[in-house]
């Protein structure tokens, strides 16, 4: 009881000035948690949508290496790549409108693999010849041009990624 009579003593004592002063450290008080909150939860949704698309970017990219895998491997049933193709491009320009709109990264950036890369395979002689059978099976010249192509255009996948971390 005697604590409970201090305090409400030390209360009592207050003047005007002390309690505006007591309620503007209170109110300051809770505005930096408030702030300080809104902040970090800003940041973290920044984030959370920065690896979402940069998730999205590493599937378009793994994608483009199981087909070129397959590919190279002898895998692949030719009437499947046209159809895969029309797909991934659905793919890219959905998630390159996105984020051109909230990076203002460029959305034509992996149009080589849009539009190069298809044109190379289905226009290949190799792919051309044998598009009635099961498989398609590329000459040494035919991978030699995938390969050269993958190497001049593989890279603008981390390009993207990196633009999209870059962004505020």
């Amino acid at each position: 009881m005697g604590t409970t009579c201090c305090c409400l003593s030390f209360f009592c004592s207050l003047e005007a000035a002390d309690w505006i002063a007591l309620l503007g450290v209170i109110v300051n008080a809770v505005l930096a948690y408030w702030i300080v909150r809104t902040i970090q939860n800003k940041l973290t949704n920044k984030r959370v949508l920065k690896d979402h698309f940069i998730n999205e970017v590493k599937d378009i990219r793994n994608e483009y290496k199981t087909c070129l895998n397959n590919l190279y491997s002898n895998s692949t049933h030719p009437h499947r790549v046209i159809p895969w193709f029309k797909l991934m491009n659905i793919k890219i320009d959905d998630l390159m409108t996105l984020i051109n709109t909230k990076y203002k990264i460029d959305k034509n950036k992996l149009k080589p693999y849009q539009i190069e890369l298809p044109d190379l395979i289905t226009n290949n002689h190799d792919f051309m010849a044998q598009y009635n059978s099961d498989k398609v099976t590329f000459s040494e010249s035919s991978r030699t041009q995938l390969i050269k192509f993958q190497q001049s255009h593989n890279q603008l996948f981390n390009e993207i990624i990196i633009a999209i971390n870059d962004a505020e």
